[in-house]
């Protein structure tokens, strides 16, 4: 067994550098990441660019046709798939999408590995083996989507913040209740921008606890000017796993005509312990 203490500091994060196909090598590595010892895991060659280029033909056909969703106008960038960050309380009509988003998914990847079993796996290999699933909604027979697809035209971005805050909103009272607080999260990439679309994480920490008093209204927020910054221009086929939780983070804006096409899901350990969800 190899450990991740064979990270490299580049900045104020300590990154574990990766092969995919070398996961199974680094089980303590998601054990890491949840206590601080590491902030960023990188995998290369998720997929191969061979195996893409039908799925992002697919992707900017819009076909299959999943359901597509917005961020606010602002940011120009939209999901395929629903964000539970973005829903309304009680997530109306959500679980209702689930069977078909799910199914769609896998035509999207046809000929490829399956994206949700392809990436579980990794991020099992990662975590000693525990499973990484979507969660079960609250009612009987019903579970979340276990990602969305992510697009961001010229000028797309997402503004700086912890995904720890972001469990706070309306959405996400169900999942409170069946997960731990402190959230990590996914970026899989699909295709990279010409220029910019750099997921840029920045020195400053949150813990769990601090994420209310942050999002309160009229609370100070951080000054991006005033902060160490990494950015991350990770290639397609390519994922990160980041402490999305902990660390403020924001996708820089989208330079030229080509499109940001990702995967995202939070991440976060069931209270029970023995299985991680991701969700969209």
């Amino acid at each position: 067994m190899e450990t991740a203490t064979q990270a490299s500091e580049v900045g104020f994060v300590q990154v574990l550098d990766i092969d995919a196909d070398q996961a199974c090598r680094y089980p303590d590595a998601y054990a890491r990441l949840r206590r601080g010892a590491l902030q960023a895991i990188v995998v290369r060659g998720v997929y191969s660019p061979a195996q893409l280029a039908p799925v992002l033909e697919r992707l900017e056909r819009h076909d299959p046709p999943f359901v597509q969703t917005w961020f606010p106008e602002k940011f120009r960038s939209w999901f395929y798939g629903v964000n539970v960050n973005l829903s309304e309380p009680g997530l109306p009509g959500y679980f209702e999408l689930e069977d078909a988003f799910h199914a769609q998914l896998r035509q999207a990847f046809a000929g490829a590995p399956p994206l949700v079993e392809r990436v579980s796996a990794i991020l099992s290999a990662l975590d000693d083996g525990r499973p990484f699933l979507a969660p079960p909604g609250p009612r009987p027979d019903t579970r979340y989507l276990f990602t969305t697809l992510r697009g961001h035209a010229e000028g797309g971005y997402i503004p700086p913040h912890f995904d720890n805050e972001q469990a706070l909103r309306p959405g996400f009272a169900h999942l409170r209740e069946i997960v731990e607080a402190d959230m990590s999260s996914f970026v899989l990439t699909l295709s990279m921008a010409q220029a910019g679309g750099a997921l840029e994480v920045f020195d400053c920490r949150c813990e769990p606890g601090d994420a209310r008093m942050i999002s309160a209204d009229g609370a100070e927020r951080p000054r991006i000017d005033d902060l160490a910054s990494v950015a991350f221009r990770v290639p397609a086929g390519d994922m990160i796993i980041v402490d999305s939780g902990r660390y403020l983070h924001r996708v820089t804006p989208v330079v030229g005509a080509s499109r940001r096409w990702t995967a995202c899901s939070f991440i976060a350990r069931a209270q029970r312990g023995d299985v991680n969800y991701c969700w969209g």
